[in-house]
């Protein structure tokens, strides 16, 4: 059963904590990790987060509630049609695609 099928909420959420947290929702799968790049999937979106050191701390697959810690340098969300809705230069010089 998926979250849509259990009454889940669909909603996505982003909460950045000192650039030393990242708590996001909505997450639908890991795409790739290392410690300088995490690419997930969220329901509506493709998020890119680029930073230093970072770790998947906390992945939830019920809820789609992941965490990654270490130095959050840019964050990046790209609709799944190709739109990119930059978020880099809030949070520093991040990476530009």
């Amino acid at each position: 059963m998926n979250r849509a099928e259990n009454g889940a909420s669909k909603s996505s959420r982003a909460v950045i904590e000192n650039r030393r947290e990242l708590s996001l929702a909505g997450i639908e799968n890991i795409v790739s990790f290392d410690e300088g790049l995490v690419v997930l999937e969220s329901i509506d979106a493709v998020v890119t987060v680029d930073g230093k050191d970072l770790q998947i701390t906390k992945m939830d697959t019920d809820s789609g509630e992941v965490v990654i810690t270490g130095i959050v340098n840019g964050l990046v969300y790209s609709d799944k049609r190709g739109k990119a809705k930059r978020f880099g230069g809030l949070f520093g010089q991040g990476r530009r695609q």
